[in-house]
């Protein structure tokens, strides 16, 4: 197999397990077999705290619509998964369904986006010619604990935006730039954090990456799409965040009588809604970690103010400074490894394994995108499900620490917890390894040789 995931197989070959074809009725038989585990998973009791405000949430809009849900609650997410939430109201409200059935409802919006995931993994394994393993990994993926445990049991819907970022991924594969922008976008609208995969936006101009081949065509060609993706980007934010849009401080500080200036005003405010929501909302849990099992649980940051002094800077500096090294990182590589499919599923792994982290303010769940793009990345190199089992204990092992503390009444874990500590520090074990990795690829081949030895 080729950089791009093209098959070369010779004649006379014998033909890989793993590159035959799924049987139709194999396919369906396990499918409906996943879709009923998950389904039964997802009748386990919630986590009560997060899923009490998404029930709230959902009666509200289904009675009064979306105008004032901003201001009556204290709600920390984008909007667009208000929608989600908002069509589950209705339906409890029109059929009189009770609490516990409300909770299986709202958690079926991330098990269809996981079911979804699993097919995607599947379709990629198709497209490079290894659809068994690429329908292995599917099932693998959605029978995951660290990824139903999300969904099914607790309750939350970080695989929505993970799913909808592998498609985009997906669509940069495929040469679909405006599908991956749309992608990217509605990622965005659901979690901002979907927003540390910005590095990947170099694979909008990878046709300009060969300086030998760039035409005034090509220049022309890049230009017009830049403009076609900001018009397609801004037309997302729009329909997404209208309906719940309210006046903010900046709208206030900046409004007159004049028309022109009002309008002005008006225009900062609508599309720096959404950026200070977010902004606004990482402040509520102003830590080194919380609860997140990362660097900073190992180095005594929970739950402690991140604007604390840990050495010479602050825990939330030095946490910028090793996520811009490893954006750094993964920026090279992407660039050496431009033709390289592979390149870019490794490089939104590495990217998302390292904001949760060194990043300070992480939480349990925030994890969860990557076991979806490490999962792909098996596809090439198949030793890499050693690091997805790692990655997956690791996210199941937070998640469900975080849950069964919480029906004891305990949110907030102790410094240097017993549990938390060895699964911190097997992640940053497993993201520094697969940094590693990259920086060898990076490095010329006499410096392997010297590192080597």
């Amino acid at each position: 197999m080729d950089k791009k995931g093209k098959m070369s197989v010779k004649k006379g070959k014998r033909v890989d397990i793993m590159e035959k074809p799924v049987a139709p009725r194999t396919f369906l038989i396990v499918s409906v077999a996943v879709v009923i585990i998950r389904l039964l998973l997802t009748a386990i009791p919630s986590y009560q705290v997060d899923m009490g405000g998404y029930r709230a949430w959902g009666l509200y809009l289904a009675q009064k619509g979306p105008v004032g849900l901003y201001e009556t609650y204290h709600i920390v997410y984008a909007p667009a998964y208000l929608y989600c939430l908002w069509i589950t109201g209705i339906i409890v409200k029109t059929f009189s369904i009770g609490a516990a059935g409300h909770a299986f409802l709202i958690k079926l919006w991330a098990v269809v986006a996981e079911l979804i995931g699993a097919y995607m993994i599947y379709k990629i394994g198709k497209k490079y010619g290894k659809e068994r393993l690429g329908f292995i990994l599917g099932i693998a993926y959605a029978l995951n604990p660290g990824v139903f445990f999300n969904s099914s049991i607790w309750g939350q819907f970080d695989s929505i935006p993970a799913t909808l970022l592998i498609g985009m991924i997906y669509a940069f594969s495929i040469n679909r730039k405006m599908t991956a922008v749309v992608l990217y976008s509605f990622a965005i609208l659901t979690k901002p954090q979907s927003a540390l995969l910005t590095p990947l936006g170099i694979l909008f101009y990878k046709e300009l990456f060969d300086f030998s081949k760039i035409t005034k065509e090509k220049v022309k060609k890049c230009i017009k799409e830049t403009f076609v993706a900001i018009a397609i980007g801004i037309s997302c934010y729009f329909v997404v965040i209208n309906p719940f849009y309210y006046h903010m401080a900046p709208y206030e500080q900046l409004k007159s009588t004049s028309i022109v200036k009002d309008f002005i005003a008006e225009s900062i405010d609508y599309f720096c809604w959404m950026p200070n929501l977010y902004l606004t909302s990482v402040q509520d849990y102003p830590y080194a970690t919380a609860n997140a099992f990362n660097l900073w649980t190992l180095l005594g940051g929970q739950p402690v103010d991140d604007s604390n002094i840990f050495f010479i800077f602050s825990y939330n500096t030095w946490g910028s400074i090793l996520f811009l090294i490893s954006i750094g990182i993964a920026f090279v590589y992407l660039l050496k490894n431009r033709k390289s499919d592979f390149a870019m599923y490794f490089s939104a792994f590495f990217i998302m394994a390292s904001a949760f982290t060194f990043m300070t303010k992480m939480h349990e769940r925030y994890l969860l995108p990557a076991i979806i793009f490490l999962a792909v990345c098996v596809l090439w190199k198949k030793w890499l499900v050693i690091p997805l089992i790692v990655l997956s204990t690791c996210v199941t092992a937070n998640h469900w620490y975080i849950y069964h503390l919480s029906w004891k009444d305990v949110f907030w874990l102790e410094n240097y917890d017993p549990v938390a500590m060895p699964f911190a520090l097997l992640t940053v074990l497993l993201v520094v390894f697969s940094g590693g990795l990259m920086i060898k690829d990076i490095l010329p081949r006499k410096q392997h040789k010297q590192i080597e030895s």
